[in-house]
Order: C-alpha cells, then sequence, then structure tokens
C-alpha cells in the first residue's frame, strides 16, 4: 500500500463524489499541489438538498468544531448560526428549555444556494486548484478516495423546507408516535424553516409520520408554512472492518460514518475527508487513522442509540426531567460521547442488537 501511495502523489488523484469528505480531500491534497479530479455524478454540489438546515454538531469533543474545521485548512466563508437554547417536548408536549453556555450546535445550509457549505467548499476547491467534473460518473475502481455519499440505508429523514415569519426557533419532540425510536426537530432561522421526522423503521409510512409531525408542531406554535417543499435525507449506521480497500480510501457516508445517535454525520465526513489526505500525503495508514480518530467515539454513539431505543415514551420524559438538575448540558453530552466501562462492556451487544 505504501508503494501505491507513493505513486499516487505523483500523479493525478482521482475523488469520487463532491460532498464534503469528498471537497475536503480534495482541497488539502491541493494546498499541497497535488493533482487533483473529482468527479460528481450530478450537475452541481449538493444536488441531495434545497437549502435544508442541517448542524455542526458541538458535543463530543472539548474542541469547537469551528476550530476543528480551520484546523483542517478550511474557511469558515459558509452561514453558520450557533444555537445556545434549545426546547425539547416530551410525548405530552411538557416544555423543557436547555441553555449552552457555549454553542451547542452551529446550524449550516446544504445545497447550491447562497451561503451553503457545499457552495463555500467548491469555491475553495476550485480556488485550491481542484478540477471538478460534473454530471461524469466513474467506478470505484477508478478512484483514489471513494466519497460517493451512502450506499445503504438504515435511517432517514421525512421533512419540509418552508418560509415563515418566525425569525428563529430550534425544537426537537421526543415521541415514538411522531419519530418512532428516534426524534421529530423543527429549525427555523431568518426566516426560513426545516422540519423533518426521523425514522429507522416504517420507511413506507415516512409521509404519515411527517403530517403528524407538521401537525404536532403548528399546535404547538401555530407557524405559518409557506412554499413548503418536501425532502428525503438518508443516513448510513453501519461499523466497517477496513476503510480502506485495496488502495481505495472510503470517507464520509461512503464509509458509513456516521453518529449513531443523533444522526450527525458532518463532522465524521470533513474529518475523514482531511485523514485520507493526510494518508496520502503523509504515507499513513488510512485505515489506522480512522479507527484511532473516529471509530471509538463511532463505537460509544452506538451504544447510546442502543440504550436510548430501550426508552419509549415514558423514558423520554424521565430522561427530560432529569435533565433539569444539569448545569452543564454540553459538559454532560461530551461525557457521554467519551469511553466508559459500561460502554465498553456493553458495545458487542449493542451491535448485534441493532444489526437485526
Amino acid at each position: 500500500m505504501a508503494k501505491n501511495k507513493e505513486k499516487k502523489s505523483k500523479k493525478e488523484i482521482i475523488i469520487l463524489g463532491a460532498g464534503p469528505a469528498g471537497l475536503t480531500a480534495a482541497i488539502n491534497l491541493a494546498k499541497q499541489g497535488q493533482n487533483v479530479k473529482v468527479y460528481e455524478k450530478n450537475k452541481d454540489c449538493g444536488m441531495r438538498f434545497r437549502g435544508d438546515f442541517q448542524g455542526f454538531e458541538n458535543w463530543s469533543s472539548q474542541t469547537d468544531i469551528l476550530k476543528e474545521i480551520q484546523s483542517m485548512n478550511l474557511t469558515l466563508d459558509f452561514w453558520h448560526n450557533p444555537i445556545l437554547q434549545a426546547e425539547f417536548y416530551n410525548y405530552r408536549r411538557n416544555k423543557r428549555v436547555i441553555n449552552f453556555e457555549k454553542p451547542g450546535l452551529y446550524l449550516i445550509k446544504r445545497g447550491m444556494v447562497p451561503g451553503s457549505l457545499d457552495a463555500a467548499l467548491k469555491k475553495q476547491a476550485l480556488k485550491s486548484g481542484v478540477d471538478i467534473i460534473f454530471n461524469h460518473r466513474i467506478s470505484e475502481k477508478e478512484a483514489d478516495i471513494i466519497a460517493g455519499g451512502p450506499k445503504r440505508v438504515s435511517g432517514i429523514v421525512r421533512g419540509i423546507t418552508f418560509e415563515t415569519k418566525i425569525e428563529h426557533i430550534p425544537i426537537m419532540i421526543l415521541d415514538d408516535n411522531l419519530a418512532p425510536k428516534s426524534f421529530a426537530y423543527l429549525l427555523i432561522s431568518d426566516g426560513r424553516g426545516c422540519l423533518g421526522t426521523g425514522l429507522t423503521k416504517h420507511f413506507n409510512l415516512a409521509d404519515e409520520y411527517l403530517d403528524r409531525t407538521i401537525n404536532a408542531f403548528q399546535k404547538l406554535l401555530d407557524i405559518d408554512i409557506g412554499n413548503a417543499k418536501r425532502f428525503t435525507g438518508y443516513g448510513n449506521f453501519f461499523l466497517r472492518n477496513r476503510y480502506e480497500e485495496n488502495g481505495m480510501l472510503y470517507t464520509g457516508e461512503a464509509a458509513e460514518l456516521q453518529d449513531y445517535l443523533f444522526a450527525f454525520g458532518l463532522r465524521q465526513a470533513i474529518t475523514s475527508g482531511y485523514l485520507a489526505a493526510i494518508s496520502i500525503l503523509q504515507n499513513q495508514s488510512y485505515d489506522k487513522l480512522i479507527k484511532e480518530k473516529l471509530v471509538p467515539q463511532l463505537k460509544i454513539s452506538l451504544t447510546n442509540r442502543f440504550f436510548f431505543s430501550l426508552l419509549g415514551n415514558r423514558g423520554y420524559s424521565r430522561s427530560l426531567e432529569r435533565g433539569r438538575k444539569i448545569k452543564d448540558p454540553l459538559g454532560r453530552m461530551n461525557k457521554i460521547y467519551n469511553v466508559s466501562l459500561l460502554q465498553k462492556m456493553i458495545f458487542p451487544i449493542a451491535r448485534l442488537a441493532l444489526k437485526k
């Protein structure tokens, strides 16, 4: 593998997919003088999205995610709205407000809309000298880095984007009647909203659950919804044995690198893209880098997902009630994302149960 990488560093490096992982790898390689080509099957970056809100979670590491992004040679020239307060509701619609001392989440926009992450990374890549070829499919065997998105689906989000007179609000509802073993959410910023329900099963009933979710939020807030457009997002939650196969480096969703508990994957996507570039530039084992940097927390998130799946509506309510006594919610979240003896012991059981 070492000889193979040495040869690649002297010739054109091929990347399949122009998402966050692929473009992060491309930017870092190009900035070090490498000749990089990115092949994207769609006509532009971020075509799966229509200005949808997503988030950079800020609890799994003590380092602020924006600083991590900058440390990976990316600039913050995309819209990022810090969330310092969020509302949570249980199945009885009892309200719990959580305040964060530092941002618990940074909202971002996806798709080719002004200020989006996709538009910003595309601009950075082109400025760095990356050659992006759109409307062109290549096979994995032709690529050095695979960043083409998920191949299989273990969870989806069915939602709507819309316009509203409300300026800003982040809300989550924990209710299996709206989102079985998951959560429903409403994110509004600057008069634009994104509402969705997460599903890990019953995909054929996605629209029914979404309709229930829309009705639930309208009863809570009496929100005005204009120019609504439905969307489906999907995620992949499987731990792989290897992330490097036959000289191909698998990144982001193509590598099934995604948080199991709350389905956040942008941190993992960008980090894996950066590590793929480091692997090539420094002739290091990509598989080892991923297993050292990302896999331990993915195992923890899988165990956390297992515990969450056992709660049900009454369990969610008890958890929210206990949360009232927590003075540092972000610190608490960081703690459950770090390895403990109990999590190590439960992991094999959790993995088997969730696989079934």
